[in-house]
């Protein structure tokens, strides 16, 4: 499954071994967020937040599944998730934490922490190696 995970940019080192487990599960993570460290030289930065804008949501478009990460409020990550569930009919839409606004109560599952998030994942991956959640 291609998975996005979807979080404020100040977790993505956090982010980066939760990445991991999955990927370990078998999944693609399909958002390269979480392995960006700096602007191009000679980029300008509007131009780069432009870019970067654009990659992140033809990478959500990618995915399958898009797991956000609620533990902050701020960042792209409500942008991503309102994009995601747009594509409701071929994307499942996973919560991490509380909700903090009428969308994230769109969430197809919620878990109260990345251990059951990836318990979950990991059930679902023991089954049809096509699983769809």
């Amino acid at each position: 499954m291609r998975i996005y995970i979807a979080g404020s940019f100040v977790d993505q080192k956090e982010l980066r071994p939760e990445a991991n487990r999955i990927w370990a599960l078998g999944h693609e993570i399909t958002g390269t967020w979480l392995q960006e460290v700096k602007r191009p030289a000679g980029m300008p930065e509007d131009m780069f937040k432009r870019k970067l804008a654009i990659k992140d949501l033809c990478e959500v478009a990618r995915a399958d599944l898009i797991i956000l990460d609620n533990r902050r409020s701020t960042g792209g990550k409500n942008a991503e998730w309102g994009f995601a569930l747009g594509e409701f009919q071929h994307k499942q839409a996973w919560l991490i934490g509380e909700p903090t606004n009428v969308f994230q109560e769109l969430a197809d599952q919620r878990f109260a922490d990345w251990d059951a998030c990836i318990y979950y994942l990991a059930e679902l991956s023991k089954g049809e190696s096509d699983v769809v959640v």
